[in-house]
């Protein structure tokens, strides 16, 4: 998948991010956390989360203005792992195992209000479907964090419910069929 992405900023690339741009990732994570208002709205992604997640079937979509990473957003089918949002929804294994966990969008600052989050959602989503069209694919966002939440709710997710999850953070666990 490469896509390209008109707007203000000219054209950016959407395309999959490689074991190369690990370091990248990780850097604009580090910077998003650093930078935030709300520090508990954000649950960081570890670099070995983000080796799996970047490994097929898992995607992580990276969106670039030239060589810089402007925003990342991920996708895994995760089976058994306790991170699969399956188990939190009291799903058997074989319904868990067909779910996708939307896991983490990063959009630096200078590219926010550019629709980043909404077209890596979608791209995420037409990925897992992609791969299982028949997933349900589950996502989790501070229930303060009223803009990741309304964007996410415009992709077609729903609340399902509302968890303490990442060390004592609450979290609406939502659900796109």
């Amino acid at each position: 998948m490469r896509k390209e992405l008109k707007g203000k900023k000219g054209t950016l690339i959407l395309c999959p991010c490689k074991e190369s741009d690990l370091d990248a990732l990780m850097r604009l994570q580090e910077e998003i956390c650093r930078g935030m208002e709300h520090p508990d709205w954000f649950a960081a992604t570890s670099r070995e989360e983000n080796i799996r997640l970047i490994k097929e079937p898992n995607v992580i979509l990276g969106v670039y203005d030239g060589d810089r990473l402007a925003a990342y957003g991920s996708v895994g089918f995760l089976g058994d792992s306790p991170d699969n949002l399956g188990w939190d929804l009291g799903f058997a294994r074989e319904e868990a195992h067909r779910c996708a966990v939307l896991d983490t969008i990063v959009v630096d600052s200078a590219y926010r209000g550019l629709g980043l989050q909404r077209e890596l959602i979608r791209s995420c989503v037409d990925h897992a479907k992609e791969i299982m069209p028949e997933c349900k694919i589950l996502a989790t966002v501070s229930p303060d964090n009223i803009y990741s939440l309304r964007n996410v709710q415009a992709e077609g997710f729903e609340v399902q419910a509302q968890k303490e999850k990442y060390g004592g953070k609450m979290r609406y666990i939502l659900e796109k069929g």
